[in-house]
Formats: structure tokens, sequence, C-alpha cells
């Protein structure tokens, strides 16, 4: 998403985009929508077993840029490096790679020598990479943010018209999770806090959205039982995440990860939804000052309940709504970071330091 949203805005900004993929995802009709031109499939992997392999397969990759000659190669995942490395030089184009996750390999230091920057997505990211070995005055601190039209804010007219959207219970407090239903994203955690909390149907509903696919039985079967008790409604993925966003009042982000950044947490505020978050990774970089009552540490469910019982016994507070989106558009701005990235790749592009 943070690569589709980006790379749609520069292309209104009169550059032109060209996205490699590996895999024909779910966004493909928007990216065509955005004016950006896909090509592939390729192949990115590379291992020890199967190098040369591998390097074989890049092959396509890199004729197509030898002959395209981008003006920049803009990769969106480290582990990619020698991919991006090769096809780079095939391209002769300078090579920026987006930091959006944790580090994957040891050897950073030497995989990454000639790239002409790093853009890491939240100082915790900076600090990550730097301490894995990249040098810190090529790693360059641009925190994600959200585009406004996307994720809008969402007062009680939207919340009505989003429940009845979604067939949930139109006048009941609503805890929403989005995002991947595994254990390492903290779903078991959220569970068991919203269960001790023991509320009746009619008080509180529970609304998952996502893809399940992996996921332990128990924990499956845990939702079931949940969902059969009509405490809980359980969604597919979606892209377009405002309409379950307006059906809640309070997001929950309860991740066992080092979350590179949090951009459910960015996504729910700038859509004036109060947000539950576990204390890691970047994510106290989003719920700082006023907001970082809202943080709990990782992997407490007793902690994650109370937090909950505190927004329960708020109530609702429509004008705190507005102030999370008005802090959010001021603290994250999205034309901003365009401009900032935008400005990286036109650095590398010409050389400039």
């Amino acid at each position: 998403m943070c690569t589709y949203q980006l790379s749609g805005s520069l292309v209104q900004r009169g550059h032109g985009v060209t996205v490699l993929f590996q895999h024909d995802g779910s966004l493909r009709t928007e990216y065509e929508r955005a004016g950006i031109r896909l090509q592939g499939p390729t192949s990115f992997s590379l291992t020890p077993r199967t190098a040369v392999q591998d390097v074989a397969r890049m092959a396509p990759a890199a004729l197509w840029a030898a002959g395209h000659r981008p003006d920049v190669l803009w990769l969106q995942r480290f582990e990619h490096i020698v991919w991006g490395q090769v096809v780079a030089r095939a391209a002769r184009a300078p090579l920026v790679c987006h930091l959006h996750h944790m580090p994957n390999y040891n050897k950073v230091s030497l995989l990454g020598r000639g790239a002409a920057a790093f853009i890491a997505v939240s100082e915790f990211m900076r600090r990550t990479w730097v301490r894995r070995g990249l040098p810190a005055d090529q790693v360059l601190t641009i925190p994600n943010a959200v585009p406004e039209a996307e994720y809008p804010f969402g007062g009680d007219a939207e919340r009505v018209a989003a429940r009845r959207a979604l067939g949930v219970p139109g006048d009941t407090f609503i805890a929403l999770y989005y995002g991947r239903i595994s254990v390492d994203k903290g779903v078991s955690v959220a569970l068991e806090a919203w269960e001790s909390l023991r509320l009746d149907p009619g008080n509180g509903h529970l609304l998952l959205v996502g893809d399940g696919m992996g996921a332990p039985p128990e924990l499956l079967e845990r939702i079931e039982r949940l969902r059969q008790d009509g405490r809980c409604t359980w969604l597919p993925a979606r892209s377009d995440v405002s309409t379950v966003l307006h059906a809640s009042d309070v997001v929950l982000f309860p991740s066992l990860l080092p979350e590179a950044f949090g951009r459910v947490v960015l996504e729910a505020l700038m859509s004036g939804r109060r947000v539950i978050a576990s204390k890691v990774g970047a994510v106290p970089e989003i719920l700082a000052g006023p907001l970082d009552r809202f943080l709990v540490p990782s992997g407490d469910p007793e902690a994650l309940a109370a937090a909950l019982r505190d927004v329960l016994a708020t109530g609702p507070d429509r004008s705190s709504e507005e102030e999370y989106a008005a802090w959010t558009r001021d603290r994250f701005p999205y034309e901003q970071h365009v401009a900032a990235v935008e400005d990286v790749l036109a650095r590398a592009a010409h050389g400039s330091p």
C-alpha cells in the first residue's frame, strides 16, 4: 500500500513510474488507473544454494532496465538488494533502497555498498539499520504518512452508515482489529483481553478484518466461539479500510513484533479513531505526547483489557476524535512526505549528495 500510494503521488507530480513486480497482486487495477506502469513478473530471490540460477532469472529485469535506462532504481525491500545491485548496474542507474522492514541479512554494509541512499520509515528503523552496519550518513528518516483522502474522518453519520453496510451492531461499542490474523500480530492477546471484559453482546462487539491463512487452528477456533456467541464478526481482508474504521469506536494494534512503523495506528488516527497499541518498535513515535496513554506493554492482555475498560468508561468523545485526525495531519503531513521521498530520488538521479 505504501508503494502504491507513493508511486501514484509521484505520477501526479509528473514523474514516470514503472513497478517491477514478483506477484500480480490485488492492486493491479488501481496501479494501472493511477498511471503506474507494471512490468513482470520477475524474480527477486537469491539464495547461496541456487545463486547461479537466481542470477540468471534476474536477466529479464536487467535487460529491461538496461533498455529503458531509468533515472533511478527505487528498491522497496532490502532482501532484494542483490537483485537491485545487478539491475541498477545493468541500467547504469543509481540505487535507492526504502527500509520498510527489519534487517534480514547480517552483512548489510557489504550488500548495500554503492547504493546512493537509504530511506528509513521511522527513527527506530534508522537506528536499527545503522546498528546493523549501514553508513549513518546515507540513511535518511522520512516517516511514513497516509493520504487524508484515502482515510477520511468519520463522524456519527459515517459510523451509522458503515455499521449498516457491514452488518454489524449499530448501537454497541465496537473494537476493531484489522491486519493478518496471526499470533505474531497479537490477535491471541486481543482475544484474551476481550474475553476478560465479559461484555454482553449488546454492550460490546469485536470486529476482526483480515486473512487467517496460516493461523493456528486453536486461534481460529477461539474466534469461531466468539462469533457463535454473537460477540465477534470476522470479515475478509480488504484494501479499502475506511468503512471498517468508521464502524469502530477503538482500533486495536496489539502486535508482538518490533514494528517498523505501525501504519494501522496512523490510518486509525487519521480517521478519528482512538488506538490502543503495543509499545513496540516505532509505534511510540506515532502515539507520542498526549497520545502515549494509549500505549500498552506488548503481549500483556491484562494491560490491553485495562486500556479497553478506560475507553469504555470514557464513552464517545467526538471532539477528541476530531483532534486525533487534526494531530495526525499536522504531525505526519502526506504531501511533505511525498516531497521528501521525491527529493531523495531526484538527488540520487542527479548524483547530488
